[in-house]
């Protein structure tokens, strides 16, 4: 039987912003367990695909090198917390960062990856992410339980950072394990460099 990976289509902050993002990380850093792990795959998923046999790859693949190939580059500014909650638990188990502002640019970006390459499918992907959820996961696993309250001070003590970013690739990415946390890069294609003049793209 042929191998299935988990498929998703994303995006990497830079390497500058990369570097500040972990700053913001290592502030919170005391109150989740990475196992041994180095959790700091900052990513933003703008189109989650599936479970499918790596057969499907290379047309997923000319797929996203079209839309890459007409997509401009999108200003993005990092400058917000937020948590993902855990009724079940009756916990916080995730922070992450995310736009205060969200660029309509990428939701329609996220838009078009599902109408071109997630809607032939079988509808079997998950449909154009809800603003809200487009984010990079600062870090998860918490070593005890994370109150809200406890999440406002945390929120108090890492909120005053700005990571003006801008998408300049996104790329092909697939994970092996259940929980998602083992990532590697299948391709990755450039979007066109002529919206923001080169004075203007500022961390």
């Amino acid at each position: 039987m042929d191998e299935k990976i988990n498929i998703f289509i994303a995006f990497m902050l830079p390497q500058k912003a990369l570097s500040e993002m972990a700053k913001v990380a290592d502030n919170v850093k005391e109150l989740f367990q990475p196992d041994g792990k180095d959790e700091k795959f900052f990513h933003c998923t703008l189109l989650f695909i599936g479970r499918f046999g790596r057969e499907y790859v290379p047309s997923i693949q000319e797929k996203l090198k079209s839309i890459a190939a007409t997509q401009q580059q999108i200003p993005l500014t990092i400058d917000d917390i937020g948590f993902f909650y855990s009724k079940k638990k009756d916990r916080i188990k995730v922070l992450y960062a995310k736009p205060h502002i969200m660029p309509t640019e990428l939701t329609e970006l996220c838009s078009k990856l599902y109408e071109i390459i997630g809607k032939p499918l079988d509808g079997k992907t998950t449909p154009p992410i809800h603003e809200a959820r487009i984010h990079f996961t600062i870090t998860k696993r918490l070593k005890r339980r994370l109150s809200r309250e406890d999440f406002e001070k945390i929120k108090g003590n890492v909120k005053h950072f700005n990571i003006p970013i801008t998408i300049d690739n996104f790329g092909l990415y697939y994970c092996k394990d259940v929980e998602h946390r083992y990532y590697r890069e299948i391709s990755k294609f450039e979007f066109k460099k002529d919206i923001i003049p080169q004075d203007k793209i500022q961390f």
